[in-house]
């Protein structure tokens, strides 16, 4: 491999087999120059684009953003990946490094946005919300600011989010759209009504069922589920009948159509989410 364009002493364009690939490496360009071999000892991690576009963007952002940032987002992609035992696609790169510096800014500027998913988020995919906590205590060493657990949160999304489109081939991406189309005309149905798809809870309810979805299509049958909570189960179905009515027709359908039960504290979840719905839909009446 050699040396196309130096971004700083750790980020490199190089050439390798006629193909652009993005070098991420401690000293990597220190002395160096364009046309001159790379020492692959001190490669830490290689991005090679199956697109055009990909560069393209990278070649954006470099232009936008210090390259130091891109060296983080790279740290912490190896760190995601070592502790999820996966592979992210080289678009991860590109996504965790444009977050981490709109966060970075937003918090010198003292504006806090917040994760409205953050609970979910904890409590669906506790391994890459970790992974986001421990990729905030490295941005902190790194540019001695401390981001809010909410950015946790956002870049545990990342993880999910690039997870499952690197797995997910085009048929099973589309099965998985029908059947959030088939869930939600189901409750439009059932609670005869209109969706706004403006709304914030309609958002929260579609990011839910994308997760559900996910998790139902992927996960095992035999797979042990979490220990339910039949008590908050038994308070949900009693303080919310018609919510509780429109999941029970939702794990109907999914029973039928996929074979798969679906756990105690997963009902729990959805019937909460359309309750809020039917609540957000109360208060313009």
């Amino acid at each position: 491999m050699e040396i196309k364009k130096i971004f700083n002493n750790n980020v490199l364009l190089a050439e390798n087999n006629g193909h652009e690939v993005v070098l991420i490496g401690k000293g990597l360009g220190f002395q160096k120059k364009v046309g001159q071999a790379i020492n692959e000892n001190q490669i830490d991690k290689i991005y090679t684009p199956t697109e055009e576009h990909w560069l393209s963007l990278f070649n954006e952002l470099i232009h936008d953003i210090p390259p130091e940032y891109f060296e983080i987002s790279s740290k912490i992609i190896r760190l995601a990946e070592d502790k999820l035992n996966t592979k992210f696609n080289a678009y991860l790169l590109i996504a965790v490094t444009d977050h981490i510096h709109f966060a970075i800014q937003r918090a010198r500027d003292d504006i806090v946005i917040r994760n409205e998913l953050l609970w979910e988020i904890q409590h669906f995919y506790p391994m890459e919300y970790t992974v986001g906590q421990e990729a905030l205590q490295l941005i902190a060493r790194e540019f001695g600011i401390t981001l809010a657990e909410d950015e946790a949160g956002f870049i545990a999304l990342k993880f999910v989010e690039n997870r499952t489109s690197s797995q997910s081939n085009i048929k099973k991406g589309t099965e998985m759209t029908q059947l959030i189309r088939d869930i939600l005309t189901i409750v439009q149905y059932q609670l005869q009504i209109q969706l706004d798809e403006t709304s914030i809870s309609y958002q929260r309810f579609l990011v839910h069922l994308r997760f559900f979805v996910e998790r139902i299509t992927t996960t095992a049958k035999n797979q042990k589920s979490e220990q339910p909570d039949d008590v908050l189960y038994e308070h949900i179905f009693k303080k919310y009948p018609q919510a509780f009515k429109c999941t029970q027709k939702i794990m109907q359908f999914v029973q039928t159509k996929l074979h798969r039960d679906v756990s105690v504290n997963e009902q729990v979840y959805i019937t909460i989410h359309i309750q809020r719905i039917i609540n957000e839909l109360n208060q313009h009446d």
